[in-house]
């Protein structure tokens, strides 16, 4: 029976990395819903049970839990529906780069929700992320590569610092499971840098206010498959990746976790002003989910400023993480209907209406959940009541701004281009930036610089053409050329070195 869990445990990414090799799938009709299916049995089997895999990446480990279970369950309904929105209408698939792509996302999405140590899920989730830049670009428009483009470029920032991240914690444990880690580095002297390490890394993946600049791109940009699992796919993992690196309850910094209160403070109301303004609903459920996100952030920097509710968001992250896939997937689907469905439906009026009161109830539900895993303490409930009322005044805003972009009356806008950067977003304004700077310095390059080269061998070569300067050269020269001289210059120079020398 333990073997049969245990190819069963390392099937569930095991047969979605073989299933994205052309050769091993060329004749399965539906390879996308086949590489699912050890992951469907395994949600069936009711026990909890690990495994320890040495060969692989230098020791490493699956297992399921309960709180796993549930990440596992909204992961096989989200991989299900996007593989069935893979296909054209005519139902011919899409082309083979992208069912590459897709599979190698899967398994490193479903081995990073497995993964019991660092070493797994680091690797995973750097697996996830750049086969989540192939499904963006694979098959896209200009738009498209170009979200790909700067989601690339941080994703590899990410990685190199998460990696430094991992190096730090090699150094002080040998066992590297979480349990492990978090325990070895809420003792080492090391533990503010890896912290911090940790967070940022993490934030560029969840595309954390300030560093969210791929995900309005993502949103808009993408086919609908791709953004149906963003909430639940890169932003989820990275999320899941805080709460298992981080030593929460055992490790506290009060001046690190007030600054990242008020960091989430900032995005929720930077989210819900940017937001607003957007003229597309899946633009602004980029901002939604940086609204929902900045909660996350709030409570962790709570955690890391108490010991208390660093324990409850151990306990209730991963329900906040379900939460929040299942929200922004619902959003989606909802914006994605309303590009395609023009007529009028009660149950379409209906869906969407379901999926902003998801959004308007998220922070009640999330502070709900942490409260719960906290033991229901009253003090608690009576410091998070106003957090409660203002990310439910943002989320209600957004809410009804995206329910007011799905009328009848606004299908002309939804169904036309939008532009490739959302407006009001900050890399709109860094891009510009950018690229004042850079022709500044091509300018530099290419007209300044070549002009001062040529100014300063114009001088240099007047100064050899004087004829005084030759003149004087050669008198020099024919002078050092007599014996007398030359003696002389000897006696000096040995009289010097030997007063020098006393």
């Amino acid at each position: 029976m333990n073997a049969t869990l245990s190819v069963l445990l390392l099937s569930v990414p095991g047969l979605p990395l073989l299933l994205a090799f052309p050769a091993l799938r060329s004749r399965l009709s539906r390879p996308c819903y086949l590489a699912l299916l050890p992951a469907v049995i395994l949600l069936v089997v009711p026990a909890a049970f690990s495994i320890e895999v040495p060969w692989l990446l230098f020791g490493t480990g699956l297992g399921i839990d309960g709180a796993s279970r549930w990440l596992l369950a909204m992961s096989v309904v989200l991989w299900a529906v996007a593989a069935s929105l893979l296909h054209a209408p005519a139902g011919q698939a899409v082309d083979n780069r992208l069912t590459v792509f897709f599979l190698l996302t899967m398994a490193a999405h479903l081995g990073a929700i497995l993964a019991t140590d660092v070493v797994g899920f680091f690797v995973t989730s750097s697996l996830l992320g750049y086969g989540f830049y192939g499904l963006l670009v694979a098959g896209g428009d200009a738009a498209a590569r170009r979200a790909g483009r700067v989601y690339l470029g941080f994703m590899i920032v990410a990685d190199l610092i998460l990696f430094e991240a991992l190096l730090i914690a090699a150094a002080n444990t040998g066992d590297l499971d979480f349990e492990a880690v978090r325990h070895a580095m809420a003792q080492s002297p090391a533990s503010g840098w890896y912290v911090s390490m940790v967070l940022a890394g993490f934030a560029l993946k969840a595309g954390i206010w300030p560093l969210h600049f791929w995900l309005p791109l993502t949103f808009r940009s993408v086919r609908p498959a791709v953004a149906l699992l963003l909430g639940g796919v890169p932003v989820a993992i990275a999320l899941l990746g805080m709460v298992r690196w981080l030593p929460l309850g055992e490790i506290t910094f009060p001046d690190l976790g007030v600054g990242i209160q008020w960091l989430g403070l900032a995005a929720a109301i930077y989210g819900t002003v940017v937001g607003l303004v957007q003229s597309h609903p899946r633009a602004l459920l980029a901002y939604a989910g940086v609204v929902v996100t900045s909660l996350f952030i709030m409570l962790l920097g709570s955690g890391l400023e108490e010991s208390l509710t660093g324990y409850a968001i151990q306990g209730a992250a991963h329900l906040f993480i379900l939460y929040l896939g299942i929200t922004l997937a619902a959003l989606v689907a909802g914006s994605m209907l309303a590009e395609k469905v023009t007529a009028r439906s009660a149950l379409l009026v209906t869906g969407r209406r379901m999926g902003a009161l998801l959004l308007v109830l998220s922070p009640m539900m999330i502070l709900f959940l942490f409260w719960i895993s906290a033991g229901g303490d009253p003090q608690l409930a009576d410091s998070w009541m106003v957090a409660v009322w203002s990310w439910t005044v943002c989320t209600t805003l957004l809410a009804l701004r995206w329910l007011y972009l799905l009328r009848p009356g606004q299908q002309q806008e939804i169904s036309s281009p939008a532009p490739m950067i959302p407006p009001g977003d900050l890399w709109s304004i860094l891009e510009r930036w950018f690229s004042r700077g850079s022709r500044w310095i091509m300018s530099m390059g290419l007209q300044v610089l070549p002009r001062w080269r040529a100014s300063v061998l114009a001088v240099a070569s007047c100064l050899l053409q004087v004829r005084v300067w030759q003149k004087a050269l050669d008198a020099g020269e024919r002078s050092l050329q007599s014996w007398s001289l030359a003696v002389t210059l000897l006696l000096l120079l040995g009289i010097a070195i030997a007063l020098l020398s006393t």
